[in-house]
């Protein structure tokens, strides 16, 4: 899949009022990706939601009510950065901090969940700079990957956020 059909497709899931704002690092460099529903951070995401608001029958019921919520995965770069040295990561996601603030300051997001401690530092520089003060809560989880604790410490840490906001539900 190219880079230019993940973004489209990642639109497809926007919703009209952003509520709760995922920011991973950045694009997928390969197939597995959030709204491909086939990702690590897809199945915990999903299973944090399922404890907070029940099950879910499918994965697209998931995705719409996901997107029925206001809720939207973004990322700090829109290019993929794994496959990339450290020190191009970080200038990578340091270039994504301008283009995140605006992105944030037209969702006005209540909630910001970061998915990845180690772009904590720029996705607050972007929140910052987006000027953006309804955020009532920020939450920072592990990408859930390589061990189970990840996976629960990222499934928990997402529960607790959304716990912190009042839902029309």
């Amino acid at each position: 899949m190219e880079l230019a059909q993940f973004l489209v497709l990642k639109q497809q899931y926007k919703p009209n009022k952003t509520e709760v704002l995922f920011i991973a690092d950045g694009m997928p460099v390969n197939e597995r990706y959030f709204y491909l529903k086939n990702s690590n951070i897809y199945r915990a995401v999903k299973t944090a939601y399922s404890q907070v608001f029940g099950e879910f029958k499918t994965d697209d019921e998931f995705l719409e009510f996901f997107k029925e919520m206001g809720c939207y995965f973004d990322s700090l770069t829109n290019e993929p950065i794994k496959h990339m040295p450290p020190a191009e990561q970080r200038k990578a996601r340091q270039q994504g901090v301008e283009s995140l603030a605006h992105r944030i300051a037209e969702m006005q997001p209540r909630l910001i969940i970061i998915s990845l401690k180690v772009i904590e530092k720029f996705a607050r520089e972007a929140i910052n700079l987006s000027g953006v003060d309804m955020v009532e809560h920020i939450a920072v989880t592990p990408f859930p990957v390589k061990s189970m604790v990840n996976v629960n410490n990222c499934i928990n840490g997402v529960v607790a956020a959304l716990r912190t906001v009042e839902w029309d539900v």
